[in-house]
């Protein structure tokens, strides 16, 4: 499938500046980051101490104390923990509500579905030779089977440091899950992809949402979750790991768009859901492993002590 209007020109346009200028300020975000080591505390500190969220925790745990559930002494930092769960849940929901926002669009055809069109006209009299080289190479290398890849690796390099086989479960979930998600989703919206003439490559199945969107989050993001919760444990190696994985991420959705086989709303939304289903995974695993971290802690204690 090749686009009917060309190519592109072999130039420098607008969209290679916008892109390079965008990747220039995602490595400035990150050295910033790196930076200041203690951003994350004090962040952290702030949500914890937030009024809204010491009433939402407090709450949540009248509930469970009401109904006679029992909230196990084990948990570390209990107060911490229920607090991170309850943020990182928050945190999930609002990705699944913004998912829903973007699907109304699409079924009604205002807000974001409105610039669909007009973009995908755009970019196919805007592209640069060179960029739609680099593009279809990326968007190439995002298949199933190196996302797979990915996410071997690093579930191995996460089972052999942690010493437990749940960072397995964790990947299993992410990647069925996801796959479930999207063919639902694309089963229930049928919506076509872009016209052929403003497409560059071949690309078959329903556009809305977009598979390489929704998978780079997921396949991307939880492999940086694991890294950085099992191996790198130092404040740069994980600031370059995770703006590694949102640089990926980035480049994988947009490539879907810029080669004319996906709208705009497409891959937000696939960014949306593959976001929230790694998220709700990471919380989920987030807060086993810190149980399974505390069992393990008050088992040495008590022989210690025994």
């Amino acid at each position: 499938m090749v686009l009917q209007s060309g190519s592109g020109t072999h130039g420098f346009g607008l969209v290679s500046i916008g892109a390079l200028l965008s990747l220039i300020l995602l490595v400035v975000a990150a050295v910033w980051v790196a930076q200041h080591p203690r951003l994350a505390a004090s962040l952290w500190a702030r949500v914890r101490d937030n009024a809204v969220v010491r009433r939402v925790e407090a709450w949540a745990r009248a509930q469970i104390r009401a109904r006679g559930w029992t909230v196990p002494r084990w948990l570390p930092a209990s107060e911490m923990a229920g607090v991170a769960l309850l943020v990182g849940l928050a945190v999930v929901v609002a990705l699944t509500v913004g998912f829903t926002e973007v699907l109304d669009d699409v079924l009604e055809g205002d807000g974001i579905a409105g610039i669909d069109q007009p973009a995908v006209r755009w970019l196919a009299t805007h592209r640069d030779l060179w960029l739609t080289t680099t593009m279809r190479a990326i968007t190439g290398a995002g298949g199933a089977a190196v996302v797979a890849a990915v996410a071997v690796v690093a579930c191995a390099a996460a089972v052999w440091r942690s010493r437990s086989w749940s960072p397995v479960v964790f990947g299993l979930a992410g990647g069925a899950g996801i796959t479930l998600v999207l063919f639902t989703a694309k089963a229930l919206v049928v919506r076509d992809r872009p016209p052929i003439p403003f497409a560059v490559v071949a690309a078959e199945g329903f556009s809305f949402p977009s598979g390489h969107a929704a998978g780079a989050a997921v396949g991307v993001g939880l492999p940086a979750w694991m890294l950085t919760r099992w191996l790198i444990l130092w404040w740069t190696g994980r600031v370059v790991v995770w703006t590694v994985a949102i640089g990926v991420a980035a480049v994988m959705g947009f490539s879907r768009v810029y080669l004319g086989v996906h709208y705009v709303s497409d891959v937000l939304a696939g960014w949306l859901l593959g976001a929230a289903w790694a998220g709700a995974v990471m919380v989920v695993g987030s807060w086993w492993d810190n149980t399974r971290r505390a069992r393990a802690g008050q088992m040495a204690r008590h022989d210690e002590v025994a």
